[in-house]
């Protein structure tokens, strides 16, 4: 009993803290993403929806993200755009996320902000985000798939 009890107040304590890890309320408007720059120039496409994608070069299942965020984006008649956030060094990871880049995926450059803003605190992280800036879906981005976009329409 006293375990069960201890577990409980555990869980209570430690919720308000992991609710606010994320600055994210679905359905509200999420905070602006300010862009110091773009990797080669180039800017997010007009589209719908859009998904943003934290990322960090240090995590394998961020790539494997970036794979399928790409397959999702370019799809025909796709209504979704990407935009990967990264604080890491331009010279560094330009490289590295450049085959994975199309019209329809940008990254952005010494986002530092995002992250803070956003209250990002794992990667690989996304939210899904309608045309007035209003969260639609946020998660593990390794779950984010043509359903949940779909749901989300």
């Amino acid at each position: 009993m006293k375990k069960a009890l201890l577990i409980l107040l555990s869980v209570w304590i430690l919720s308000p803290s992991e609710a606010e890890a994320q600055n994210i309320i679905l359905g509200e408007k999420v905070p602006e993403l300010k862009a110091a720059g773009w990797i080669d120039n180039r800017h997010p496409a007009p589209a719908p929806i859009t998904y943003v994608e934290f990322f960090h070069s240090s995590n394998p299942a961020c790539i494997n993200s970036l794979k399928r965020l790409r397959a999702l984006a370019t799809k025909p008649k796709s209504d979704l755009r990407v935009i990967v956030v990264t604080r890491e060094d331009t010279a560094r990871i330009a490289s590295m996320l450049r085959p994975y880049l199309s019209e329809r995926v940008t990254a952005t450059i010494h986002a530092d902000r995002g992250f803070s803003d956003f209250g990002v605190t794992y990667v690989p992280f996304g939210v899904l985000i309608d045309a007035r800036n209003r969260a639609l879906w946020m998660g593990n981005s390794l779950q984010f798939n043509e359903k949940v976009i779909e749901q989300s329409k």
